[in-house]
């Protein structure tokens, strides 16, 4: 005897047992999307506004606050600027030191130390590609070793 009646109930029960799984994970993944930014929102956030940095304002540091980096890294509901997407990325420096507009700049276009880079401080002067051994002179605001 062939049971014709009950394989429609059953196959609708799985395709539309399957239908609500799909919409759960969707859901799941949208709610996610809402909470706090996952380190690869703030480093996708760097990675563009370093771009405009580097290819439009030629690594200019005095542009690192005005570049908007289409990304609210700060859950404040507005898009940040790359110097807030740099203090959300390395927080801190290990001295106690400020992050800085040059700072963000020299990790940002990977800067190469020398004489006639400009500073605010010692971490400006070490962010920067072999920055060991170099300060900032703060009477002129450059980098010397």
């Amino acid at each position: 005897m062939k049971m014709k009646g009950i394989e429609l109930p059953v196959n609708s029960v799985i395709v539309i047992a399957l239908a609500i799984m799909v919409l759960l994970m969707i859901a799941a993944f949208l709610m996610g999307g809402l909470g706090p930014m996952g380190s690869t929102d703030v480093e996708s956030a760097w990675s563009s506004g370093c771009k405009v940095l580097t290819s439009t304002y030629n690594c200019d540091s005095t542009k690192v606050k005005t570049i908007d980096s289409g990304v609210d890294v700060t859950g404040d509901g507005v898009s940040d600027t790359l110097f807030q997407v740099c203090q959300k990325k390395y927080g801190e420096t290990s001295t106690g030191e400020d992050i800085t507009e040059n700072f963000c700049r020299n990790k940002c276009c990977t800067t190469i130390i020398s004489t006639e880079l400009d500073c605010v401080q010692d971490i400006d002067c070490n962010s920067a590609v072999g920055g060991l051994g170099w300060t900032c002179d703060t009477g002129t605001s450059k980098c010397v070793k």
